[in-house]
């Protein structure tokens, strides 16, 4: 089985890692899948691109794959894409992203090829792009989530039949709390004993930074050994992260290590005691979580888009109502029962393991291939 990944972005964005490691997955299954995106990156290094190198997949570049419509370029890659199709004779097209879906179907009718679509957002396909259009032409659409289904199906009466629920998945062999990565806690001059509640998001307004910092407030007072690490950044980062801590007086207990990536983020979620997700942002599907929980992290999470779905409840993690006193409640429970964190943690990587990692996820798929050419 041959299959062609489009993904119209140079951007190291929310989706990109997902639909790489997919392809990455489907390969040690014997799919042969093969990644197209976007070659240009501005004056950036284009990490789309030298990520699929590193991880044994070389991206074929010879298409335009804008994020965004552009009539130009995609009247371009609409030219482009059939010849290459002769030239590359594929099974299926498997789209990631809005744009590269729009291209797809704009060359449907030269090549009858059944086209599959991802989707990331956590709450269904909503926005701007006549997916009322597209829909009827997708061979199979993956959601991330029940609500998503859902909403999708309702809203543009697709078929639930040829709609799949394809649980996000993560790397559970390099997210794995048994791994030697650096030491984080070492690093921030964090003690070995303390409680370390841990935050990955960009540090923008939306992301409720302002309930996370009074929530922490509450509990240093409550346990002075708590302490916080924030990994992330954004344009507004001194505003939604710096100036409240210190307007709170947690500069002493607040860490803000910035973006972090590779063997340092493993090492950072590592370090946690407890990790916090507050809001979904430019990824819906809310991987960060399911990484910490991979980790042995017990999550606590609001009660916001599918969050509660990732996160079970008293098993896995906590879901509050989204309140500052919830999340403070939460959080105290765990600092005060050490063992109970690390019970739910243990349930949280056996979740992991047996729901989100990236074997389970390509089984999956391929199984949906199989459904779609079967009726083609």
């Amino acid at each position: 089985m041959r299959v062609l990944h489009l993904f119209s972005n140079a951007k190291w964005t929310g989706p990109a890692e997902p639909a790489l490691n997919l392809c990455v997955a489907l390969r040690k299954r014997g799919v042969e899948a093969d990644f197209a995106c976007s070659p240009d990156a501005g004056g950036n290094i284009n990490k789309v691109v030298e990520t699929a190198r590193d991880r044994g997949i070389e991206p074929i570049l010879q298409f335009h794959l804008t994020k965004y419509l552009n009539p130009l370029t995609n009247w371009s890659d609409q030219r482009a894409l059939p010849k290459f199709l002769k030239r590359n004779p594929y099974d299926l097209i498997h789209c990631h992203m809005d744009n590269d879906h729009r291209i797809a179907l704009n060359t449907l009718g030269k090549h009858h090829l059944p086209i599959i679509r991802s989707n990331y957002k956590g709450e269904g396909l909503q926005g701007k792009p006549p997916y009322a259009k597209w829909l009827p032409n997708t061979a199979r659409l993956l959601e991330p989530s029940q609500i998503a289904l859902d909403y999708d199906a309702v809203t543009y009466h697709y078929p639930r039949e040829h709609m799949h629920l394809v649980p996000g998945a993560v790397d559970t062999e390099r997210f794995d709390p048994s791994r030697d990565v650096p030491d984080a806690r070492r690093w921030l001059g964090i003690p070995p004993t303390a409680f370390v509640v841990g935050i990955v998001a960009r540090m923008q307004t939306h992301r409720r930074y302002e309930d996370f910092f009074r929530a922490a407030r509450m509990l240093v007072d409550a346990r002075p050994d708590t302490h916080i690490i924030v990994v992330g950044r954004g344009t507004n980062q001194d505003k939604v992260g710096k100036e409240p801590v210190k307007d709170l007086g947690l500069g002493d207990h607040v860490h803000f290590p910035g973006f972090v990536d590779g063997e340092n983020y493993v090492g950072m979620l590592k370090a946690f005691d407890a990790k916090v997700f507050l809001v979904p942002g430019s990824d819906g599907t809310c991987r960060a979580v399911r990484e910490a929980m991979a980790m042995a992290k017990p999550a606590v999470v609001a009660d916001r888009g599918m969050l509660r779905e990732i996160v079970d409840d008293g098993e896995t993690g906590f879901v509050f109502d989204g309140s500052v006193d919830g999340l403070y409640e939460a959080l105290h429970r765990l600092s005060s029962d050490r063992a109970l964190a690390r019970r739910l943690g243990q349930a949280a990587r056996q979740k992991a393991l047996e729901v989100f990692s990236l074997d389970r996820q390509a089984e999956m798929v391929e199984q949906i291939y199989v459904s779609a050419l079967s009726e083609h």
